[in-house]
């Protein structure tokens, strides 16, 4: 009964309200005073309780004396739990969008943020590469990137999205470590862009590597694959300074690497 009491609440109510609701459809009609017997909720809070289940559409109120209240039935409470908890999300989006947009010209430039987990860079990889309308750069990209995606499946979504950007005419740059490393993303993405640059007397290859959009945000990703399950850190660093440095070597990679051509 406490996990159902719990779980009423996901949807908005409070313990007072889910408590009587479960009372009123465990024992059917009552009145005010039974309703405090069966729920545990204090006499002085029933009626009020009472009076928001009402407003919400999910309990019935029969004039009599005393007065009788019922719960509708348990399909109709959720569908109206539903419609209300949908309905306050709608509105909190909304708001939250309206504010920030109000607010998105004071976004403090120049400053670097660390982004920690799979999940959450994830996250601000498919935020910036959505908000791309000219070009999507991958610098360095080294093959653990993939690894990682075949160990945590909820970053193949970055692929799905790459494939819309790339059909809404966005450019795709990829620079990788050796042809092998690359080949496969060719054939994944038509149209994409890549070169290659030699390894050298490096023994050690790049563990991540630099994600460009438009020339506006940067992020810059480390992967370690020494561990088992691989994890993932990134730092994203806003502030036209910052795009510029990151760009210039990212330039400078770009046209010191030799153009891929499928063998």
């Amino acid at each position: 009964m406490n996990s159902l009491i719990d779980s009423l609440q996901l949807f908005g109510l409070t313990s007072y309200e889910a408590k009587i609701l479960v009372a009123l459809t465990q024992y059917g009609s009552r009145n005010a005073a039974d309703i405090h017997a069966l729920s545990g909720v204090p006499r002085s809070a029933v009626y009020g309780v009472i009076d928001r289940l009402n407003d919400r559409g999910i309990i019935e109120v029969q004039n009599t004396k005393p007065m009788r209240y019922r719960a509708l039935s348990p399909d109709i409470v959720i569908d109206r739990l539903k419609a209300n908890y949908e309905d306050a999300i709608k509105f909190c989006r909304e708001q939250l969008e309206n504010i920030y947009s109000e607010n998105a010209e004071h976004t403090e430039e120049n400053s670097a943020w660390n982004i920690n987990g799979v999940k959450n860079v994830n996250d601000k990889i498919l935020q910036m590469m959505e908000s791309a309308t000219e070009e999507i750069i991958f610098a360095s990209f080294y093959p653990s990137l993939t690894r990682v995606i075949e160990v945590y499946p909820i970053m193949d979504a970055i692929k799905d999205t790459i494939h819309k950007k790339i059909a809404m005419g966005v450019k795709l740059k990829l620079t990788g470590r050796e042809k092998s490393h690359v080949g496969d993303l060719v054939k994944e993405f038509p149209g994409v862009q890549v070169r290659t640059y030699s390894n050298g007397k490096r023994t050690q290859p790049l563990k991540g590597g630099i994600l460009v959009i438009d020339n506006k945000g940067i992020l810059v990703i480390t992967i370690n694959d020494d561990v088992v399950p691989i994890s993932l850190n990134a730092t994203w660093y806003n502030g036209k300074e910052h795009v510029q440095i990151f760009k210039h070597f990212v330039d400078t990679e770009w046209e010191s690497s030799t153009p891929f051509e499928i063998g």
